[in-house]
């Protein structure tokens, strides 16, 4: 946690109180307003204390819809500001002020946040020829057309311009020292000037050329939220399978004992729908081979569910069906066509404007009567890119 973080969540407890009584004084609202408030309310804190500032920050933007209150915007800034959003942090932390007065309660503890928070991000200006296009910051649309500026942390970022039929793309690389960084975007094939920045701490680098809009159709739209699923969702792994296969019941079956362990390996594809920006309903297929007597296969496929845990964490469950078929010193061993169930737990490593990166294990089975056939356990592990 850094620096103060845990004077931060104390601050965000002790808040809640004052909070929670300015929704419940405040008046104009209803009943049903104030008591929802007061319940998204406390489920933030509680997430706050739990370390999951995500839900935290929806909690809290949750509560102020039912029913504002300066508070509950002194503690968006607080998870904005955990969440890396240093920008979005000093945002709220100034509304508090400008609402709340240089003598609430808050004020001395904002103040000091938003110091904090310039200090160690960049503040990056991003100009486009012509002015006034969009541009995203790591895939989030900024409110503002350009020329525009906002506080970055430290680290890589990826900055988009759009225009009405072209797209220019440049990655940031800052450390985030209080200083400031400027680059310039134009339509591809054009000349770019190297970034103007005030210090040594910033660096510009580049995108790779691409050819003369003129040769490419008009991009896609970006997204509304930064790696977001919103609708079609498709995806493509590398999977590398570690399996075993066990032995029938059958007394004197040539594949009476058990197999393995050994591996396959092939590609998975999922294709489907994002039902909510957490939940995703998936066909998920795979196909592989193996190095084992020939021949050795595996496919399988079916639907499932994906559901965000957590900020950078996905878990799900997939009714598959299928079959491994392979050749151990000449017997047979196999599951033939039958059904299962995988299981997923999958990380985002990186995240682009227009999907994510994501590293993944699937415990799974194919389960057979075990009479003439093997039942299959394995875990396909892989990485690869789910584009929404």
């Amino acid at each position: 946690m850094a620096p103060g973080a845990g004077r931060g969540v104390r601050a965000c407890v002790r808040v809640a109180g004052l909070a929670l009584g300015l929704v419940l004084s405040a008046g104009g609202a209803s009943a049903g307003d104030v008591d929802k408030a007061r319940a998204l309310f406390a489920e933030g804190n509680r997430m706050v204390e739990a370390g999951d500032y995500e839900g935290a920050r929806r909690a809290f933007l949750a509560a102020d819809a039912e029913h504002h209150a300066p508070a509950i915007i002194y503690n968006l800034g607080l998870a904005e500001e955990r969440l890396g959003h240093p920008q979005a942090a000093v945002d709220a932390y100034e509304a508090y002020i400008a609402e709340a007065g240089a003598g609430a309660e808050l004020t001395e503890a904002a103040t000091l946040a938003i110091a904090q928070l310039k200090g160690r991000s960049t503040r990056l200006r991003v100009e486009t020829v012509p002015p006034g296009q969009r541009v995203f910051v790591d895939g989030a649309p900024l409110r503002e057309p350009s020329p525009v500026s906002l506080l970055v942390p430290a680290g890589h970022h990826v900055v988009v311009a759009q225009g009405a039929a072209w797209r220019s793309e440049q990655d940031v690389e800052v450390k985030g020292a209080g200083d400031a960084l400027t680059i310039t975007l134009r339509p591809p094939g054009t000349d770019t000037p190297l970034s103007e920045h005030a210090g040594p701490s910033a660096i510009a680098a580049p995108a790779p050329g691409r050819g003369p809009a003129a040769d490419r159709p008009p991009p896609a739209p970006a997204p509304a939220e930064p790696a977001e699923p919103d609708g079609f969702v498709y995806g493509a792994s590398f999977a590398v399978a570690p399996y075993c296969l066990l032995g029938t019941k059958t007394a004197g079956a040539s594949n009476e004992n058990a197999a393995g362990p050994s591996v396959v390996a092939g590609a998975l594809v999922d294709v489907g729908v994002a039902l909510t920006e957490r939940v995703e309903l998936l066909f998920h297929g795979y196909a592989a081979l193996g190095p084992d007597g020939k021949p050795t296969y595996a496919y399988m496929g079916g639907p499932g569910l994906s559901v965000r845990i957590a900020e950078p964490v996905w878990v799900g469950a997939t009714f598959i069906g299928g079959r491994l078929e392979t050749l151990v010193k000449g017997t047979p061993y196999g599951t033939d066509l039958v059904f299962g169930a995988m299981t997923h737990v999958g990380v985002v490593l990186l995240r682009k404007p227009y999907g994510q990166w994501i590293a993944w294990a699937e415990p799974s089975f194919l389960l057979t009567e075990l009479r003439n056939d093997n039942t299959a356990l394995f875990v396909p592990f892989g990485f690869g890119f789910r584009s929404f």
